[in-house]
Formats: structure tokens, C-alpha cells, sequence
């Protein structure tokens, strides 16, 4: 590997790191979610014993896509990841030598 393949390599893992370090910030989730169940229950609806739960529109980066086809909820770990590691392969292809190099 010439010195821009190991830039490229280093830049990489870098950027691997950085985006589990944000995964980890956000609790280790599975699934990448964009709404999250609150809980609104009263005292006075406990007391009756009713819940009142609605969802509330807020991003949690997780491991894998939801499922669904919008591309915020295709945001994830993986998918991030997968981009970083295809980005950097097709660059240290880019940056090869045409010659052999010699340890």
C-alpha cells in the first residue's frame, strides 16, 4: 500500500469509530426510529386507571433501517458504516499503484 492508501485506510476506520461512538450516544438501539412513545398519564388517569400514551416525533439512530423507504429512516449504523467501508475501498483502488511496490 502507498502512503494515500494508508491515509484513506486510517480516515476510514476513523470515520467507522466515530459513527459507533454516535451509536453508542443514542443507546445502542436495534432499529432506527423517528417517533417514540411517551407516556402523558396523569395522576388523576392513574387513579382511574387509564394510560394515555401518544408518539412523539424524535430521531433514534440505531444499528439497522427501520424498514421503510424514507431516507431519514434509512440512517443507521450499518448503512453508514457500509458506505464509509464502499467509499474507502473504491478510493484505495482509485490511488493504486501501477507499478509493484517493494516491501
Amino acid at each position: 500500500m502507498n502512503k494515500k492508501q494508508k491515509y484513506i485506510v486510517v480516515i476510514g476506520i476513523i470515520l467507522v469509530a466515530l459513527t459507533l461512538f454516535y451509536w453508542y450516544s443514542y443507546g445502542f438501539e436495534i432499529f432506527s426510529k423517528t417517533q417514540v412513545l411517551v407516556d402523558k398519564t396523569t395522576d388523576l388517569d392513574r387513579m382511574l386507571g387509564v394510560e394515555n400514551k401518544e408518539y412523539v416525533d424524535k430521531f433514534i439512530f440505531g444499528l439497522l433501517p427501520s424498514g421503510t423507504t424514507s431516507l431519514m429512516e434509512m440512517n443507521s449504523f450499518a448503512s453508514i458504516s457500509g458506505l464509509i467501508t464502499l467509499l474507502t475501498g473504491i478510493l484505495i483502488y482509485l490511488f493504486r499503484n501501477k507499478r509493484k511496490e517493494t516491501k
